[in-house]
C-alpha cells in the first residue's frame, strides 16, 4: 500500500486527512455532480488516480445529497455503481459499504468445496476434512468439520488492493484431549504460513463462538491464503467452522436497541429498559403490509401514543433509524417522533404530514447528537390526526452508533479506499488510501 501526494481537487482532502487523521468538511453542494464528473485532462501517468479520486468524491456527494444512505441501512450493506461518465477516458467503479465491505465469504451451505463468493478458487482439502450437516451448524444446514491429525483446508482470495482486512468466522471444539489443537493460519504466498489463532481443549464445550481476526499486519497479495488445520489424535475429536467472511472492516457498529414488533405486542425487541408505554389508538398489528415480517406499529386518530426508554449514557453519537409510512392524512394531520432525556421534557425530531402520504414505507435516519444522552432516554411516537381513518405506521426501529462508510473507487490500475463518517450532513474523512 502506498499513500501518494497528488494535485487537483482531492489534494486538500487527501493531504489534511493524512496529516491530521481526520477532516471535517461540509456536505457537497449540487455542483459536485457536474464539476467532478466533468471532463478532466491530465498527464497519462496521473489519469487513473484522478479518475479514482473523482469516484470517491462522487460517492461522498451521494452520501450527503441523495438517497444513497437509505440503500445502506445495515452494517454490511453494500452498493456498487459505475460513474455515469468516463474520466480521462477511464471507467470508474465505486463500491460504498456501511461498516464493512465483504471481499469473500462462505457459509458452507453449498454442501461442498465450491460455495461462497469472492474467492479465487475452491477450497483445497485433505485428510478427514468435510462439509457436513451433522454436529449442529451455527446457521443453515452445513458447516466445515476437521478431525484427526491430517486434516486441513485452505483457500485463496485477492487482497492486493485492500487495507484493514479482518477474517471473521464462528468456530467450536468438541472432544479435544490435552495436546489436541486446531489452527487458523494465513499466508501471503501459499508457502510461508503464520498462525493467527490456536484452538485447544480450553475451548472444548461444543458451543459456537465468534472470532474476529485482524490481518492488517500481514502483506496483502493477489493470492492471499487462509487455512484451517487439525492436529488431534483421533477421528473422534472435532473442530467446526461456519459463516466465514473476509472483510474490509471500516468500523465495528454498536446497536443499543432494536424493535421490529415481531413479538406481536409491547415487550419485544432488545436493549430497552422496559416495555412500550402505549395509550389511545395504538396497536401492534399483522395487516396493512408491514415493512418486514408479520407485524408493525399502527397509530391513528388524535391520541395514538407510544414511548419507550433506553440507557444511552455511554453511547456517544446515536442515530435513530426506522421505517415509517403515512396513509389517509389530510392537510392538518400529522404524526411526530419525539425524544426526551427524562420522560417529561420532549423535543420533536421529525414530523410526518400529508406530504408524506403515499402508503409506502420510507427509511428515516435521525441524528440524536444534539441531545443529552441519559440513563433513561425516551423515544416517542404520537399521532395528531382528526379521525381514525388516518393511519401512521412504524417498523424496524434501531438505535445505533454513528455509521461509518467505506468507499472503494477503482479506475485503471488505481484503487482508492476511503473511510468517512457522516453526521447531520458533515463529513469526517478518517482515512484515504491509494493502493
Amino acid at each position: 500500500m502506498k499513500i501518494k501526494c497528488e494535485k487537483g481537487l482531492a489534494l486538500p482532502l487527501v493531504m489534511i486527512a493524512v496529516m491530521l487523521g481526520a477532516l471535517l468538511i461540509p456536505a457537497f453542494a449540487g455542483y459536485a455532480d457536474s464539476s467532478i464528473i466533468g471532463s478532466r485532462t491530465y498527464g497519462a501517468s496521473l489519469r487513473s488516480q484522478y479518475a479514482a479520486d473523482s469516484g470517491v468524491e462522487h460517492a461522498i456527494w451521494r452520501l450527503t445529497d441523495s438517497n444513497l444512505i437509505s440503500l445502506l441501512p445495515n452494517a454490511g450493506s453494500m452498493v456498487s455503481y459505475l460513474l455515469p461518465e468516463a474520466i480521462n477516458g477511464l471507467s470508474t467503479n465505486i463500491t460504498v459499504c456501511n461498516a464493512w465491505e465483504t471481499i469473500a465469504k462462505d457459509d458452507f451451505n453449498s454442501g461442498g468445496w465450491t460455495g461462497g463468493t469472492g474467492w479465487l478458487d475452491s477450497w483445497t482439502h485433505s485428510g478427514y476434512s468435510a462439509v457436513v450437516s451433522s454436529g449442529t451448524p451455527y446457521e443453515g444446514t452445513y458447516h466445515l468439520r476437521l478431525t484427526d491429525g491430517s486434516s486441513y483446508v485452505r483457500r485463496s482470495v485477492d487482497l492486493s488492493h485492500q487495507v484493514d482486512i479482518h477474517l471473521r468466522f464462528w468456530a467450536k471444539v468438541n472432544s479435544f484431549e490435552p495436546g489436541d489443537e486446531a489452527t487458523c493460519q494465513v499466508s501471503s504466498d501459499g508457502i510461508n504460513w503464520n498462525t493467527v489463532y490456536t484452538f485447544t481443549q480450553v475451548l472444548d464445550d461444543n458451543v459456537y463462538r465468534y472470532y474476529d481476526l485482524d490481518l492488517s499486519s500481514y502483506k496483502m497479495t493477489s493470492q492471499f491464503w487462509i487455512s484451517f488445520s487439525a492436529d488431534m489424535n483421533s477421528t473422534g475429536d472435532y473442530f467446526y467452522v461456519d459463516k466465514l467472511d473476509v472483510v474490509w472492516l471500516v468500523a465495528n457498529p454498536v446497536t443499543f436497541a432494536t424493535e421490529n414488533f415481531e413479538s406481536g405486542g409491547w415487550t419485544g425487541g432488545t436493549g430497552w429498559l422496559q416495555a412500550w408505554t402505549h395509550t389511545g389508538n395504538s396497536a401492534v398489528i399483522n395487516y396493512s403490509s408491514p415493512y418486514e415480517g408479520s407485524y408493525h406499529l399502527q397509530l391513528l386518530g388524535s391520541n395514538g401514543d407510544v414511548r419507550r426508554p433506553v440507557d444511552l449514557t455511554q453511547a456517544g453519537i446515536v442515530y435513530l433509524r426506522l421505517w415509517a409510512k403515512v396513509n389517509g392524512f389530510e392537510s392538518k394531520d400529522s404524526a411526530i417522533c419525539q425524544v426526551s432525556p427524562n420522560g417529561s421534557t420532549w423535543t420533536t425530531v421529525y414530523t410526518w404530514t400529508s406530504n408524506h402520504d403515499d402508503n409506502n414505507y420510507h427509511y428515516y435516519a435521525i441524528s440524536l447528537s444534539p441531545y443529552q444522552m441519559t440513563s433513561q432516554f425516551w423515544i416517542r411516537f404520537t399521532s395528531q390526526c382528526n379521525n381514525t381513518n388516518d393511519f401512521f405506521y412504524v417498523d424496524y426501529i434501531t438505535l445505533v452508533s454513528l455509521d461509518a462508510y467505506g468507499i472503494t473507487a477503482k479506475a485503471g490500475d488505481v484503487v482508492i479506499k476511503a473511510k468517512v463518517f457522516i453526521d447531520e450532513g458533515v463529513v469526517t474523512i478518517a482515512s484515504w488510501y491509494y493502493t
